[in-house]
């Protein structure tokens, strides 16, 4: 289950975990993705001429692409006149042959860039690495093989009439900023901001004292102490509303995990701030 809100800096994609605590992923919007593009599309540019370069250089590899290359020229050269021989039309030998083979190019090297890098960095290609996205699917998991298959070979309706307009059509007339190819793949593109430094969590001098068993004081891990941290320090930065949605879900998540019957306190922070505390405890005297 995800849904979209808004906020300060842009469009943010929302989504139950596991845990069923809501997280929040900031969109990229089409500048920046068109900015990751452009040096995507340069970086393709290098490897094609590299592999033009390293094919040409081999004198039968280089010999047999000449041998093939020829002979679609003249074949397009003779039926080219013989066309203009029987209509009276000027020739036009390579426009459409041209036009073709640079499309098809452009389109398999792009596919093929995008899905290995997508796989080997995790939804990140070298421009989305420098301009700071990642692609990721809607539940906020990796992009997986399937995905990135998808996504990317919906690029062959994304690209056209021309460098990406029914794509950039798409991303801007979405709510949640997917080009067709993000639709279909069912995935997102997201901003990766460089968070503040996390202060300290301040703790009430005249805390309850909470009493857990050994038992229920292992089940709170790293994950556990991530959750608790996590929704402590973003209370300061949401309203009342959102506050009370994320304590009471954190709170219930945290009960359920410990096995209690009820909340020992009926304040939800509180709970949660005795709960860290019993956890480090815990943790010091190990």
């Amino acid at each position: 289950m995800s849904e979209l809100a808004d906020d300060r800096d842009g469009l943010v994609h929302s989504f139950l975990s596991p845990e069923a605590v809501r997280l929040d992923l900031s969109i990229s919007g089409p500048v920046p993705r068109m900015l990751a593009y452009g040096i995507d599309l340069l970086c393709m540019g290098i490897v094609l001429l590299l592999l033009i370069a390293f094919l040409m250089s081999s004198s039968s590899i280089g010999a047999a692409i000449h041998h093939f290359l020829n002979g679609v020229v003249r074949g397009a050269v003779q039926q080219s006149r013989d066309a203009a021989a029987q209509h009276h039309q000027p020739a036009n030998p390579f426009g459409g042959l041209v036009i073709a083979l640079l499309v098809l190019v452009e389109f398999v090297v792009s596919t093929c860039y995008f899905i290995f890098w997508e796989m080997v960095t995790g939804g990140r290609s070298p421009g989305k690495l420098i301009v700071g996205l990642r692609v990721v699917r809607q539940t906020g998991l990796p992009i997986d093989l399937r995905s990135s298959v998808i996504r990317n070979l919906m690029r062959a309706v994304d690209i056209l009439p021309a460098e990406y307009l029914v794509g950039l059509i798409a991303i801007l007339l979405s709510p949640s900023g997917e080009r067709l190819g993000d639709h279909v793949a069912g995935t997102v593109v997201i901003r990766l901001d460089r968070p503040e430094t996390a202060g300290e969590i301040p703790l009430s001098a005249g805390m309850q004292k909470l009493v857990l068993t050994r038992a229920q004081l292992a089940k709170i891990g790293p994950r556990e102490l991530q959750l608790i941290r996590g929704v402590l320090r973003r209370l300061p930065q949401v309203d009342d509303l959102r506050r009370a949605e994320l304590v009471a879900q954190a709170a219930e998540t945290m009960r359920v995990r410990l096995d209690l019957p009820d909340l020992p306190n009926s304040d939800g922070v509180a709970f949660l701030k005795d709960l860290l505390s019993a956890a480090e405890r815990s943790i010091s005297v190990r």
